[in-house]
């Protein structure tokens, strides 16, 4: 079953702003049902995680492998994928933070520790909405970036379900916990443009699983998801969220997605290719610069603290190309409010500080 802090966390999360998210811890299991040190390893691994010290500070996300022997028939090419970045020869293995290998089954609260003392470098808010009858997951959220970034850092989203049990193989597990079962929108993940600080990029994603339930005979029989799936249930989906850098493999945050109403564009892509909001801080008065990729009217809207939108505005018949905006903010207060550009096709939200 889904954890309960999490159902109640989604009132918490009705906008899709966060500030000041802290360090969460992101560990990464590579495991197997046909492999007899993985038994003893994941026992180890989720005593650790249960102390309650590390309650909301961890992201735990366990792919199955394709050997010893048959491998486990969860095994999936994007758990493989997974395996190659990180070089792994061997299970179990435990990455924290795209570090280096862990033995699972010495895996310790000070591999924890270690991570929560290194700062946080993105924020990552996520909300997700499963419908069981069509056996779709919507997914949506933000990333602020508390640093500058280069090219190539990219949102990994990956759907898991929390407890599995058909997966039994020959190394005495019954139940297997937060089994990932597919990558949004794929093992690549989405490759976001070089942000500075403060900035929030927007992401969305969408998928149905085909067919009908299926359990392979082997991971040489993997599941084909253009037909078939291997969800047990619906019910205990959940969401691993992640920014990393494969330069490095650095991980700069994690964060479980929140269950809750998501409205996911139907076009993928974005209309508003950027914007751009100057003084930034500002006093009174300040410039919002779009750039947008076809004619279409844009919705401002703007954000206080608490989720509530305190300022609207609509510009009609944006021209393709750059097109300036004065937002006369005077009567707002001093603090952090978040802009929300929007069109039917597309989003972006900027962080603006009045002083």
């Amino acid at each position: 079953m889904i954890k309960n802090y999490f159902l109640l966390a989604a009132t918490l999360f009705s906008t899709l702003v966060t500030v000041g998210q802290t360090r969460t811890a992101f560990v990464e299991t590579f495991t197997s049902s046909t492999c007899p040190p993985c038994a003893s390893g994941n026992i180890n691994l989720e005593a650790v995680l249960a102390d309650p010290q590390n309650d909301d500070k961890y992201v735990s996300l366990k792919y199955q492998m394709n050997w010893p022997g048959s491998g486990d028939p969860y095994y999936t090419d994007e758990g493989g994928t997974r395996r190659g970045v990180y070089g792994v020869s061997g299970v179990p293995d435990t990455r924290v933070d795209g570090g280096a290998n862990i033995f699972t089954g010495t895996f310790a609260q000070s591999d924890l520790d270690a991570s929560y003392i290194d700062p946080a470098k993105a924020n990552i808010t996520v909300v997700y909405e499963v419908n069981e009858a069509a056996k779709t997951i919507s997914i949506e959220g933000d990333v602020e970036m508390l640093v500058n970034t280069n090219p190539g850092m990219r949102i990994y989203l990956a759907v898991f379900e929390y407890s599995t049990q058909n997966n039994v193989g020959s190394n005495g597990e019954t139940s297997f916990e937060h089994v990932m079962k597919k990558m949004l929108p794929g093992d690549g993940g989405v490759v976001m443009p070089p942000m500075s600080a403060g900035d929030i990029y927007h992401f969305e994603q969408t998928y149905q699983f085909n067919g009908n339930y299926t359990l392979p005979a082997s991971a040489q029989s993997q599941t084909n998801h253009a037909i078939e799936h291997s969800i047990e249930e619906f019910s205990d989906l959940g969401v691993a969220a992640w920014v990393q850098t494969l330069s490095t493999r650095e991980v700069y945050n994690a964060q479980y997605g929140v269950p809750g109403t998501v409205s996911v564009n139907s076009n993928p892509t974005n209309s508003i290719a950027s914007a751009k909001i100057y003084p930034n801080p500002t006093l009174s008065n300040a410039i919002l610069a779009i750039q947008t990729v076809k004619e279409q009217n844009i919705a401002i809207d703007i954000v206080d603290g608490l989720g509530q939108v305190i300022s609207s505005e609509q510009l009609l018949n944006v021209q393709a190309g750059r097109t300036t905006h004065k937002m006369n903010v005077s009567d707002l207060r001093k603090g952090l409010y978040t802009v929300r550009i929007s069109s039917p096709n597309g989003l972006i939200s900027k962080r603006l500080v009045i002083n």
